[in-house]
C-alpha cells in the first residue's frame, strides 16, 4: 500500500521519461512510496538494455502554500529525478483546484397544523396559529434533528422529506428553514469553504496589526505628535487594504457595508491595543511586549510548518540544539551571568550581592529569549519550504542556513544578553557619580543610603577603602551579613559588615549624612 502523508496541495504533472525498464519501474516505486498515483502512461516498452522515450501523467501531493504551488510540485519531481540519478523532464505542471461550495445550512422540522380557514376563526385562536408557526420557523421547537446542507429551498424540502435508512421517518407536513433562524428565502450567493476559512485568516492578522497600531500610538503619545503620526499613517493604509481583501472575497455584500464593517473591526483593533498599552504595568512598553508576543507567534508558526515539511528524522538534528536555550533557561543560576557582567561595572564580583530566586528565574528567561534567537533561521526556513522556496536541498542553502544559525545565536547572546548587561551597569555608575538613583537591575535595586555606625568607627573592618558616615553612599545589595556601599566620588566598592552599621535608606541623594 503506498504511503499517504498528509498534503495541502494537488498538482497534475505531464513528464518525459528516457530510461530502460528498470528506470521506469524505479520511478513508479518511488511515486507509490511517495503516495502519488499515475493517472496514464503511454510510450514504448523499453527492455532491460534498450533505452525508450515514457510519458507519465501523474499527480503529486505535498503539503504547503497553494501561493507558487506549480513550481513547488515541478521542483518536488525533480528531485525525485535526481536521487535516482534519471533522465527525466517535466514537460508541464498545473495546479489541481477542488474548493467545494460551501451550501447553506437547514434543519427539518415538523409544520404546525393550520386550519384551513373554511370559516372566520377567533383571533385568539389565529393568534395562536401564527405565534406557533413563528416559534416552529424561527426559534426551533418543532425540529426534527435532521440537518441539511442544500444550494436551494426546494432541494433542502425534498431532503427534509426523503426517508433514510436506519432514521426514523420524517414527520408529515415537513418542511426546511435556515439554520440561522428564518424560514423566508433571501437569495444568497454560494462562496468557497477554504476561500471564506482565508478570508477569516486574513482579517484576524488585520486585526491584530489593529491592535498593535493601537498600542504603539498609545505608548507614543506622550511624546507629541511627532512621535506617532507614522503610526497614524499605517492605520490609514491598513483600513483601504482590509477592504480590498474582503471586497475581493466576500463579492455578495454590499460595498458600503463592507466598508462600515472593516472600520468597527479595525477601530475594534486599535481600542484593544490602546486599552492594553495603557494598563501595562510600565508605561510605554506596552507595545514593545505585544511585538515580542507576535514575533514569537510567527517564529513558532514557521518551525510547526517546518516541521510538516519535513519529517522528524530530518528536523530533529535542527531542533536537538534549538532547544539548549530552554535548557539554560531551567536552571535559575544560568541567567546569573548577566548580573556578572551588571556588577562588573561597580568593580564587584557575583558572591559580592545576593540576588532573589525569583529575579534569576526571570533573568534566566531573559538569556533563554535571547539565545533563542537563533531559531528565527529555522522559522525563515518553514516559511521558505511552506512557500516552495526551498525545495531542492543544494549545500549552499544548507551552509547559509547553518552560518545564519551561529550568527543569530552569537548576535542574539551578546546583543540581547551580555552587552546590555554590561551597558545598563555602566549607567547605573554614570547615575551614581552624578547623583542621581540608579535604575534596579533583575533583583538588584541600588539606593542611596546614610550609613551610622554601631560602636566605635575605628574598630569596623572595611574592605575597599576608609568608611565616612557624614558621606552618602550607594547601597549595591548584600550577601551573607555583608553589605556593599558605593562611593560615588572615590569610585570604589566597599564591603562592610551588617550588624555594624545602622543604614537609613532615602530615594534620592541627601546632600549630607550629618
Amino acid at each position: 500500500m503506498p504511503h499517504r502523508s498528509r498534503f495541502d496541495q494537488r498538482a497534475v504533472a505531464l513528464v518525459e521519461l528516457r530510461g530502460t525498464r528498470l528506470e521506469c519501474e524505479m520511478f513508479e516505486e518511488a511515486l507509490a512510496e511517495r503516495g502519488w498515483p499515475v493517472l496514464e502512461k503511454r510510450g514504448t516498452s523499453a527492455s532491460a538494455t534498450t533505452e525508450r522515450r515514457v510519458w507519465y501523467t501523474i499527480e503529486a501531493r505535498f503539503p504547503g502554500s497553494p501561493l507558487n504551488a506549480v513550481r513547488g510540485a515541478r521542483e518536488r519531481i525533480e528531485v525525485v529525478s535526481d536521487d535516482l540519478q534519471l533522465d527525466l523532464n517535466v514537460e508541464a505542471v498545473d495546479r489541481v483546484v477542488r474548493d467545494p461550495v460551501d451550501r447553506l445550512h437547514w434543519m427539518a422540522y415538523r409544520r404546525p397544523p393550520v386550519h384551513p380557514r373554511t370559516a372566520p376563526l377567533p383571533r385568539l385562536r389565529r393568534w395562536s396559529e401564527r405565534w406557533a408557526l413563528w416559534r416552529a420557523e424561527n426559534m426551533g421547537s418543532q425540529d426534527t434533528g435532521r440537518l441539511i446542507t442544500a444550494t436551494s429551498a426546494s432541494a433542502a424540502q425534498h431532503l427534509a422529506a426523503r426517508p433514510l435508512p436506519g432514521a426514523t421517518p420524517p414527520p408529515a407536513p415537513v418542511a426546511a428553514r435556515r439554520y440561522a433562524g428564518s424560514s423566508r428565502r433571501r437569495p444568497t450567493r454560494l462562496g468557497n469553504r477554504r476561500q471564506a476559512a482565508r478570508t477569516f485568516v486574513w482579517l484576524f492578522a488585520f486585526m491584530v496589526a489593529a491592535v498593535w497600531a493601537g498600542a504603539r500610538i498609545t505608548d507614543r503619545w506622550a511624546q507629541g505628535p511627532g512621535s506617532w503620526w507614522g503610526f497614524a499613517l499605517f492605520v490609514a493604509a491598513l483600513l483601504p487594504a482590509m477592504v480590498a481583501v474582503a471586497r475581493r472575497n466576500l463579492p455578495e455584500l454590499p460595498a458600503p457595508a463592507l466598508a462600515a464593517a472593516v472600520t468597527v473591526l479595525a477601530a475594534f483593533g486599535l481600542g484593544i491595543g490602546a486599552d492594553t498599552a495603557s494598563e501595562a504595568p510600565v508605561r510605554g512598553e506596552g507595545s514593545q511586549v505585544l511585538t515580542y508576543v507576535i514575533a514569537g507567534f510567527l517564529v513558532f508558526n514557521g518551525i510547526r510548518l517546518l516541521v510538516r515539511q519535513w519529517t522528524w528524522q530530518r528536523t530533529a538534528p535542527w531542533l536537538l540544539p534549538a532547544l539548549l536555550p530552554v535548557f539554560f533557561g531551567l536552571v535559575p543560576t544560568a541567567g546569573l551571568g548577566l548580573h556578572t557582567f551588571y556588577l562588573e561595572a561597580f568593580g564587584l564580583n557575583l558572591e559580592d550581592v545576593s540576588v532573589p530566586k525569583a529575579w534569576q528565574l526571570v533573568v534566566s528567561f531573559k538569556l533563554m529569549a535571547s539565545m533563542s534567537l537563533w531559531l528565527v533561521a529555522l522559522s525563515l526556513l518553514g516559511y521558505m519550504k511552506h512557500y516552495h522556496r526551498f525545495i531542492k536541498d543544494r549545500w549552499l542553502g544548507t551552509t547559509a542556513l547553518v552560518a545564519a544559525t551561529f550568527y543569530l545565536l552569537v548576535i542574539g547572546t551578546l546583543d540581547n544578553g551580555v552587552l546590555p548587561a554590561g551597558r545598563a551597569g555602566e549607567q547605573a555608575v554614570a547615575a551614581a557619580k552624578a547623583g542621581r538613583t540608579p535604575s534596579p537591575y533583575f533583583g538588584i535595586k541600588p539606593e542611596w543610603v546614610c550609613v551610622q555606625p554601631v560602636g566605635e568607627p575605628e574598630k569596623i573592618p572595611v574592605d575597599g577603602g576608609v568608611l565616612a558616615p557624614s558621606r552618602p553612599y550607594v547601597k549595591v545589595g548584600d550577601a551573607q551579613g555583608t553589605v556593599v556601599l558605593w562611593d560615588a566620588g572615590a569610585g570604589k566598592a566597599l564591603k562592610l559588615p551588617m550588624n555594624r552599621l545602622r543604614i537609613v535608606p532615602f530615594d534620592d541623594r541627601p546632600p549630607t549624612c550629618g
